[in-house]
């Protein structure tokens, strides 16, 4: 294998990084009024230490709250229409209306 081979083919792979990117995926369960949601990647890996917000149909920022060591968040059911978002901030956000429940 020549020299221009390897630098060919290791430009191609730094080139073609946004292929492995992994996507934020939110799932959420409601139990006896507490809503408990999973923040993961598509690859399986966690989200831990990352912010979910709760919003209003209305955009107005209910909660903010940080995953645990687990990727998880646990909240009191809020009152009216919500749903929850998931951001990253490197591919399309993970997002979970209260209707899905």
């Amino acid at each position: 294998m020549t020299k221009a081979t390897i630098l060919m083919g290791s430009l191609v792979a730094l080139l073609s990084s946004k292929a492995l990117a992994h996507y934020p995926t939110l799932d959420c369960v409601l139990e006896q009024q507490q809503v408990n949601c999973a923040a993961a990647y598509s690859d399986g890996s966690l989200a831990y230490n990352e912010t979910i917000e709760v919003r209003s149909y209305d955009e107005e920022l209910l909660h903010s709250l940080t995953t645990d060591n687990m990727g998880e968040i646990h909240l009191a059911q809020p009152a009216g229409e919500y749903y929850l978002i998931f951001d990253p901030g490197h591919e399309d956000p993970a997002e979970f209306d209260y209707a899905e429940f």
